[in-house]
């Protein structure tokens, strides 16, 4: 054989090696592993996923100005100049009105940008009728300050929407200047409501922490009231009922209690796919650590578990990074993406990623919605859009 055939042969099995799999933990749970030839078996990915391994969020360019973007928006009343910035959030379809798509966001008041997101943070209720994508436009305040890390999600079995964040009422801000955690009490709290309007229960306190990441246990199969919660730090607690008593039911995870470690998040965020196995996104800060302190472009980590339990994996690896492809064929790298969130269609297939999104240089925020893959193309001709 010529030599640069058996560095060809050569090349071409290390490849192989590379992209084998054998099993579906091989393909991060987000596909299957699959035999393709009597030699070795690949990862064949789900519906929004990419990689040799499934292990990257398969992101379209997103749209100028839709999410919920209200940086531009002036008052002379302000005390800061950085419109009404945000920092995230949950979409939520309208169960009546399948043109009718709901936002719950945190907002920083007065014209706060980010650096004042505590104590000037409350949360809002935005609406789009133009999609998914949006853009949002503010319709309500939920709450007052300081409330933060909102998250929303529908109970089947207690048949109410369920609003998580951190936070306790304060007297209103009297400028934008942040004051340290100590200042306020370190917990999460649970909200509640029949409808996404409202109107919503005082909010009492579940657990000590921060990052609140629920997901129901309900299923057609088993039809319980049962509610998960992840933290910072990656602890995962369950309990009867939005009201019952957490308690915590998996142990410390080695790659995810340091900080300054390569493997350093927060912001989780968990759901059970359509085969049951257990996913999270989380903001990966490790360019903070290799970087002194910078906060992009790798932002994106991604675990995945058979078990709420145990036996979560974290591959130490980009799932999704601050850079971002726009429709106008512009790419912008932002300082800063965080809480990032995904919104599924009925068959747990990834939509649209929704995150928090600061420029670099800029002292305002926005909440960005980014589609994944191509089925959400289906999904809004399906809806009339």
């Amino acid at each position: 054989m010529h030599p640069h055939q058996c560095l060809l042969v050569a090349l071409l099995s290390l490849l192989t090696t590379a992209l084998a799999c054998t099993t579906d933990d091989d393909c991060s749970l987000n596909g299957i592993c699959k035999t393709n030839t009597a030699a070795a078996a690949t990862c064949h990915c789900d519906a929004g996923w990419t990689g040799s391994d499934c292990g990257r969020l398969d992101l379209a360019p997103a749209t100028r100005w839709t999410g919920y973007n209200h940086t531009n928006y002036t008052d002379s009343a302000y005390y800061g100049a950085y419109g009404n910035s945000s920092w995230g959030g949950r979409i939520i379809h309208d169960p009546d009105d399948p043109k009718l798509f709901h936002l719950l966001v945190d907002q920083f008041s007065h014209g706060c940008g980010l650096g004042g997101w505590r104590p000037t943070s409350f949360i809002a209720r935005a609406e789009s009728r133009n999609g998914p994508q949006g853009p949002y436009e503010w319709v309500q305040d939920v709450t007052t300050s300081f409330r933060h890390n909102a998250d929303v999600l529908w109970s089947p079995a207690e048949a109410k929407y369920l609003l998580w964040a951190i936070g306790a009422a304060v007297e209103d801000p009297k400028s934008c200047k942040s004051i340290p955690g100590s200042r306020l009490p370190n917990n999460v709290s649970v909200s509640s409501a029949p409808s996404i309007r409202g109107p919503w229960t005082p909010f009492h306190v579940t657990i000590n922490g921060t990052n609140p990441a629920p997901w129901p246990l309900y299923s057609p199969a088993n039809k319980t009231a049962q509610i998960a919660l992840a933290v910072e730090d990656f602890r995962i607690f369950t309990a009867p009922d939005s009201s019952g008593e957490f308690t915590r039911v998996n142990e410390n995870v080695a790659w995810n209690t340091t900080d300054y470690s390569p493997t350093w998040t927060e912001d989780p965020f968990i759901w059970r796919d359509k085969r049951g196995n257990w996913h999270a996104l989380a903001h990966w800060m490790i360019d903070i650590v290799e970087k002194n302190g910078t906060k992009y472009p790798r932002v994106g980590a991604h675990m995945f578990s058979r078990r709420l339990e145990s036996g979560w994996t974290f591959k130490v690896q980009e799932a999704f990074s601050s850079t971002v492809a726009f429709t106008d064929g512009a790419v912008e790298t932002f300082n800063r993406r965080e809480r990032s969130k995904i919104f599924f269609d009925e068959e747990m297939t990834p939509l649209y990623l929704v995150s928090g999104v600061q420029a670099i240089g800029a002292k305002s925020s926005f909440t960005l919605v980014q589609p994944i893959g191509g089925r959400w193309k289906e999904y809004e001709k399906e809806l009339g859009f």
